[in-house]
């Protein structure tokens, strides 16, 4: 979860006391940001709206990682209407008591680890597993598993480009929704990989980071190697 010893919400959740304050944590790029936000409810007192135009600002600059807002006087924890819309949006909600500065947290169950927000782990949760998940989740569609290496890529091990064919896997000039994009970062070998989402966007789990959507032409275009599509959606 965010932290910065959470010095940046905190400050923005004083400076609305006694209102409510509110803000979001965004998944950007695989970084988590901070995005205070106004409190647009009729009575901010006792409760929190974040105005549309702000969430919607948020969203198209990352993934919402996180719903965080204020109670103010109030060391209770998350009310029953914080925790039923954090379950339909399936989105974590955090709430600060202020000025007890007591953090609560709810995760809303899933049967899934969610795709988006992952911590890296190699082996459990990287860019291939990532991509197997997806796969899984979205198209019913079961890729199999590979014990990769460590440092496979510094060795001229080439897990991509030896195994997808024979996983039914072809390779495409142009990507389309769901195809699987072959990336070689710093190495003479393909050693990342991710979904393709359309208009430029692709989803992957790059090291050290959350796993995230992000722009192809954020700089990743310049790594590709190939274009990959199931033959079972052909």
């Amino acid at each position: 979860m965010y932290n910065k010893s959470d010095k940046e919400i905190l400050e923005h959740l004083v400076s609305c006391y006694p209102e409510e304050g509110c803000g979001i944590i965004l998944n950007k790029r695989g970084k988590l940001k901070w995005i205070p936000c106004k409190n647009d409810a009729e009575d901010p007192l006792n409760y929190f709206k974040i105005p549309a135009e702000e969430y919607i600002k948020a969203s198209m600059m990352g993934d919402i990682y996180a719903i965080v807002h204020s109670h103010p006087d109030d060391e209770n924890g998350l009310s029953e209407k914080d925790i039923a819309v954090s379950n339909f949006l399936g989105i974590p909600y955090i709430a600060y008591s202020v000025p007890g500065f007591t953090k609560f947290i709810h995760t809303p169950e899933k049967k899934d680890t969610p795709l988006l927000g992952r911590e890296y782990d190699f082996g459990t949760n990287d860019c291939y597993s990532l991509v197997r998940d997806y796969y899984r989740i979205k198209l019913n569609t079961i890729i199999p598993a590979i014990e990769f290496e460590d440092n496979w890529w510094l060795k001229g091990l080439n897990y991509f480009d030896d195994l997808y064919d024979s996983f039914g896997f072809i390779e495409v000039e142009e990507p389309k929704e769901h195809d699987v994009i072959i990336f070689s970062v710093l190495s003479k070998v393909p050693n990342h990989c991710g979904i393709y989402l359309g208009e430029g966007i692709f989803m992957h789990h790059a090291e050290n980071r959350l796993s995230c959507r992000e722009s192809l032409y954020s700089g990743w275009n310049k790594n590709i190697t190939r274009y990959m599509r199931c033959k079972k959606f052909i």
